[in-house]
């Protein structure tokens, strides 16, 4: 096809997305976010699958059998398995505001910025050379796809413009904002756009193939019983397992998947489902891998094309330049994709962790520019992102013939895979340190280094080499054994700081302390309330600054006519700051404009307790407060019923003078049952709450329990004869006169309370209902035993609430369900207890003991 038609095509496809992403971020100000569902959000995620998803692949079937599975399924089973490992991670970017990987990593270990920078430099390390695969991969599907040779001059090719812009596009759509609060709605909106547009590609080739141009599977499982290639494991299961650790350990210190899969999500709730649909993804992006594997080793292995671009060369070689151009678009959008994602994540990650945290140690520099912090932090992110482009432009030229696809990727995932054992152990183990983190990321970087590097300069490994192992899993066993021992090592030989100890018990304890870290005030010192209005006002304007820090003092109470700020005040802005410029240059710039002291461990501890019981009681008030709204739910609901069936009977009464004197007389009797129920519904639910208030008086005297027994007893003689139930009495085990202290008429309320539940649930003419009384050395036990229905033991324990009946279809006779909670409120507050013995059809046994005068 003609070079221009193919450049003016990939120009106008990423005119498209700017438009679909400037839509998103109008619907966005209308409040109709288009990101926010577990979709997009699955989607975004897939900016994992980039141009060596797309187009490497198939070539590494040809090299590697089966092995390209690990890189899929690595990130399928963290999704699957450790989806509560990123759900920690999402809450802890969330809480501090967090932008990007070393940012994360170096606010784990006390907010140290040596830390992040160092992070930082490895990623710029393993990115650019990731950044100019893609590159690549768009410079060479566009010469293939146009025939065309490369120009001897650079600038003279038309992939060089393709280059300028793609530059162009990042850096219009990318650096517009700087706070992680604030979610770039249109660049995620574009990224999920692309991942559809790369699935569909891929399918379409793959389907179109394999059934239109061949005789479906069968055809090419027949060509490839001919081909020399090997779909065994190669290097035996070892070599696998480790390929597969390192891409699941790596999937989430990706910068880009970072930046998506933490930083702009916007509802947690986003991740269960995304947690099926990405390896939904992940399998229908590989299900043709094979097939197009086999069939461009069949067709093309003899042209001498790059196995890479097997997926492109397919369509040509059956002289389909419609399928062509679906396919070129696809690993386009695979390629552009990762780039723009990859280059602003890097760029975010250089600004806020490498070259601020330089310029904010210098003081006189933050107080000659404390009100132009943002745009400087603006326009270096823009130029950063030109210069990550023009060095990855730059390797992608002088590498283009001799690296391939598969090598600089799994090359740049070991490298950030260099982050994980302090990472993940950080998360879950408190006592590791700063020095640990950076010692184990060292040797670990250092060792990957070596024993990739050395070779290729005439330095022999072999020493470390392991039989079978490639040299890149052969690195990986090395480096990531390595980095565990030493991050685990040192941070047993070394002692926390203070601030260490702090975010290590937030970062290990995050979802204990989420609710009160807000009010967690860990600072110590003066600041001037002026100073921080500037600060904030150099990224937010002067303005929304003020405004947000009159919001955060109304809420909490803090005078803005003092001098200098409140600590909450100091804290918070810090967190507002660190959404622009990360948590460890957002303490730099709270370090230049304030007087800070030294915080103690025991003071961290201190806090820490506070925030726990504070954390506890916002618990117990909101489960007080679900209670309260449940109780009134029910008895509005109870009440209503007999005043609908007192008004329902009346009215029809009243409607209808000539009704028979018989069924007068039921509509009667059944508007005084009701009222009754009505009045004990009243006085039991006003019993209630004076035992909950402590309000109920007690009148306490010895008392024997036989005549409560008895009392209570001569309520049910006629209800038990109607309901042909036997009620029998056996008080022959207490065989002393011996009294308890209890008040007789709440007693007698009680024994009542059990043997009225006792009849509702038993079988009319073989019901058997026996109260018993038991004694011994220090309490007496009324033991009231039924051959009812029985209750499940799982209930046992939820039968004494306010309100709660347990779901039996044997059950036939309704109740409040406050019998039982005013039963056991009585009985407790005369030092007794009260509990059930009960299976489902076994009948029940409730047993109250009182201690003995």
């Amino acid at each position: 096809m003609s070079t221009w038609i193919i450049a003016l095509l990939s120009v106008v496809y990423l005119g498209i997305l700017f438009f679909l992403a400037a839509w998103a971020e109008k619907k966005k100000v209308r409040s109709k976010s288009l990101i926010n569902n577990p979709l997009i959000y699955a989607l975004s995620l897939a900016i994992y699958c980039s141009a060596w998803t797309f187009y490497g692949s198939v070539g590494q079937v040809s090299t590697g059998g089966m092995s390209f599975l690990t890189v899929y399924l690595g990130p399928t089973l963290v999704m699957i398995l450790a989806w509560g490992f990123v759900r920690k991670m999402i809450r802890i970017a969330k809480i501090h505001h967090i932008t990007n990987i070393a940012d994360f990593i170096s606010t784990r270990f006390g907010k140290d910025n040596r830390l992040g920078q160092i992070i930082t430099l490895i990623s710029v390390f393993a990115g650019i050379p990731y950044i100019g695969l893609q590159l690549k991969a768009i410079s060479q599907s566009f010469d293939l796809i146009t025939h065309s040779t490369p120009e001897g001059t650079f600038y003279q090719d038309p992939s060089f413009l393709l280059f300028i812009a793609l530059t162009l596009f990042i850096l219009v759509l990318g650096p517009r904002k700087f706070d992680s609060s604030e979610k770039h709605e249109g660049m995620i909106f574009a990224i999920g756009i692309e991942s559809i547009i790369k699935l569909i590609a891929f399918l379409a080739v793959g389907i179109i193939l394999t059934y239109y141009f061949q005789e479906g599977w069968s055809s090419i499982v027949d060509q490839a019983s001919i081909a020399p290639i090997s779909l065994k494991n190669q290097g035996g299961y070892g070599n696998w397992f480790i390929q597969l650790v390192i891409c699941s350990v790596s999937f989430l210190f990706l910068p880009r998947v970072f930046h998506v899969a933490v930083v702009e999500i916007n509802e947690e709730e986003n991740l269960k489902q995304a947690s099926w649909i990405f390896p939904l993804y992940m399998v229908l992006i590989n299900l043709f891998v094979l097939p197009l594997g086999y069939a461009g080793y069949t067709y093309l292995h003899s042209t001498g094309l790059n196995p890479d671009l097997y997926v492109l060369g397919l369509p040509l070689h059956f002289s389909s330049t419609t399928l062509a151009v679906i396919v070129y678009i696809g690993g386009f959008s695979a390629a552009t994709g990762m780039v723009i994602m990859e280059t602003i994540a890097i760029s975010s990650m250089i600004s806020n962790n490498l070259f601020m945290p330089l310029l904010l140690q210098r003081k006189a520099f933050v107080e000659r520019n404390q009100e132009k912090l943002g745009s400087i932090i603006h326009n270096l992110r823009r130029l950063f992102i030109v210069v990550i482009m023009g060095m990855a432009y730059a390797h992608y030229r002088i590498n283009e013939n001799f690296v391939n696809l598969v090598s600089i990727g799994m090359t740049s995932f070991l490298i950030v895979a260099q982050f994980a054992p302090a990472t993940i152990l950080g998360l879950y183990w408190k006592n590791g340190t700063r020095l640990g983190a950076l010692s184990g990321i060292l040797v670990g970087f250092s060792i990957c280094c070596a024993l990739l590097l050395l070779p290729s300069l005439g330095i022999s490994v072999d020493n470390f080499r392991i039989p079978g192992f490639n040299p890149i899993n052969n690195a990986g066993y090395w480096s990531l054994s390595l980095n565990t021992f030493a991050f685990i090592s040192v941070s047993i030989l070394t002692k926390q700081s203070a601030k260490e100890a702090n975010q290590a018990y937030l970062f290990v304890n995050v979802f204990e302390y989420t609710q009160s870290l807000e009010d967690a005030t860990l600072w110590k010192g003066k600041a001037k309330l002026k100073d921080l209005k500037k600060a904030l006002a150099g990224f937010m304007g002067k303005l929304r600054a003020e405004t947000n820090l009159k919001q955060f003092a109304a809420l909490h109470q803090i005078s803005l006519q003092e001098t200098y700020a409140d600590p909450r005040l100091v804290n918070n802005t810090e967190k507002m700051l660190a959404g622009f410029v990360g948590s460890t240059s957002a303490r730099l710039i709270i370090s230049a404009i304030a007087k800070e002291e030294n915080i103690g461990v025991s003071e961290v501890v201190d806090l820490l307790q506070k925030s726990r019981d504070l954390q506890q009681s916002n618990l117990n008030l909101r489960k007080l407060d679900a209670q309260k709204n449940e109780f009134l739910t029910t008895v509005t609901h109870e009440i209503r019923s007999p005043i609908t069936s007192i008004r329902s009977l009346s009215e029809i009464m009243v409607d209808h003078e000539d009704i028979d004197p018989e069924d007068r007389k039921k509509f009667l009797e059944t508007i005084i049952q009701e009222s009754d129920r009505l009045s004990r519904l009243v006085n039991q639910v006003l019993d209630l709450e004076k035992l909950d208030a402590g309000k109920q008086k007690f009148k306490l005297e010895a008392i024997l329990l036989e005549e409560v027994i008895e009392k209570a007893a001569q309520n049910f003689i006629a209800i038990a004869k109607q309901n042909q139930v036997n009620l029998l009495i056996d008080v022959s085990q207490k065989r002393t006169q011996r009294k308890v202290i209890g008040d007789f008429e709440k007693l007698v309320q009680v024994v009542i309370n059990l043997i009225s539940n006792a009849i509702k649930n038993v079988e009319p003419g073989i019901g058997r209902i026996t109260v018993r009384l038991k004694e011994s050395a220090t309490h007496i036990c009324v033991e009231i035993e039924d051959n009812g229905i029985g209750i499940d033991p799982k209930f046992h324990d939820q039968i004494f609430e306010k309100f709660k009946q347990v779901d039996n279809p044997n059950r036939k006779i309704e109740s409040s369900g406050l019998g039982l909670s005013i039963s056991k409120k009585i009985v407790e507050h005369l030092q007794g207890s009260i509990h059930v013995q009960s299976s489902l059809g076994q009948g029940a046994l409730f047993l109250i003991k009182l201690p003995i005068e």
